[in-house]
Parts: structure tokens; C-alpha cells; sequence
């Protein structure tokens, strides 16, 4: 299951993905006004990964100790 949702508003596209509940009510980041359905998709992708990591990029290090 995709965690980013893509629709048509008009004549262009939009993503949308949920942050959480507040008071019972869903929550959701969205941002519209992309040509294709492709671009809003990876736009939405990045916007969900920033949301998740806290804004930060991860970026593995090959010295990692587990």
C-alpha cells in the first residue's frame, strides 16, 4: 500500500498523505498544482520521507556499528 495518494483536481494533480489524528480528526499534508500524475507521486514521496525523518535526509554510513 502506498502511503502517498494522488488525485486529479481539475486539470492538475495533487498528493496527500496523513500526519495523524488530532481531537479524533484525520490530519493531512497536501499540496497541489503538478501537470502529471508521475511528478506529483515523486514530489509526494519526497514530502513523506522529509515528514518521517524529521526533516532530516538519512545518509548510511558504512561504519556503522549495529
Amino acid at each position: 500500500m502506498r502511503r502517498v495518494n494522488i488525485r486529479k483536481r481539475g486539470k492538475v494533480y495533487q498528493y496527500q498523505f496523513e500526519i495523524g489524528t488530532i481531537n479524533g480528526k484525520r490530519k493531512f499534508i497536501n499540496k497541489s498544482g503538478f501537470k502529471t500524475q508521475n511528478e506529483a507521486y515523486a514530489v509526494g514521496q519526497i514530502a513523506y520521507e522529509k515528514y518521517i525523518n524529521g526533516g532530516v535526509a538519512f545518509k548510511q554510513s558504512q561504519n556503522a556499528i549495529f
